[in-house]
């Protein structure tokens, strides 16, 4: 039998190692601290993201006007720099890397000298006003191939396959026949970009590229080529649109 005394022990370690696990667990595991990480983006939010995108998140800050394409409407729930399948929401990483680097031929600025905590309060306010509730998967990116130039003229070859230049020109430099006419979703103007100049949305990290090409840009015309390319096709293309811009 177990006495009182032996009861009573059992109960208080226990407790002790329930206290440890609480304490252990991760800050997104603790209502208390995500809760005030949460007002803490708010704070911020207001302060520098408010003036374009709104105070409720809907693209109509008082800026917003004057900013081509328009802010990000969070309440679409329509992100086009993500590593997940098109459709899908953006991981919080993927948010993270978007406020942290900003968005290149746009308006949207890197935040990279807001400490991370900050930023990554603010990823939980793009969460709530997009109602993102999951926890999103990435797609898997395999090792990329070693960069020949037998490599450069299939990615060549399957660029020209996708029809690409139809938008990004036969030479990358985003005079295209389609060029003129682009529009996003809200049928704002938005124009392909010249790829020769080296600057990308998201950055010229090549894993960066091959998700773009995979995953496309919600939103936009550029769809997700993953049901047209294989893994090898895709490396192909992002270091043949690589060698564009050295060139």
């Amino acid at each position: 039998m177990i006495s009182h005394r032996s009861a009573a022990g059992m109960l208080l370690l226990a407790s002790a190692l329930l206290g440890a696990s609480a304490l252990s667990a991760p800050a997104a595991e603790r209502p208390g601290r995500a809760q005030a990480s949460l007002a803490k983006g708010k704070e911020i939010y207001a302060r520098e993201c408010a003036a374009c995108h709104g105070v409720k998140g809907d693209g109509e800050g008082p800026g917003a006007h004057i900013v081509n394409p328009k802010p990000r409407n969070f309440i679409l729930g329509v992100f086009k720099l993500r590593t997940t399948p098109s459709g899908q929401p953006p991981t919080d990483d993927d948010l993270l890397r978007t406020i942290t680097q900003g968005i290149a031929h746009s308006a949207m600025p890197s935040f990279r000298e807001l400490p991370e905590a900050d930023r990554r309060a603010l990823v939980g306010v793009v969460r709530q006003f997009a109602d993102i509730k999951t926890a999103p998967r990435p797609i898997a990116i395999p090792a990329a191939p070693e960069v020949s130039a037998a490599l450069l003229e299939k990615g060549k070859t399957v660029y020209t396959a996708l029809k690409c230049q139809t938008c990004h020109g036969d030479t990358g430099t985003g005079d295209g026949a389609s060029s003129l006419t682009l529009k996003d979703d809200a049928k704002g103007r938005i124009w392909a970009p010249d790829l020769t100049t080296g600057v990308f949305k998201s950055g010229d990290d090549a894993k960066a590229l091959y998700a773009r090409i995979a995953t496309g840009l919600d939103g936009t015309p550029m769809p997700s080529y993953a049901s047209q390319a294989k893994p090898d096709e895709i490396w192909a293309v992002v270091h043949y649109v690589r060698s564009l811009a050295k060139r």
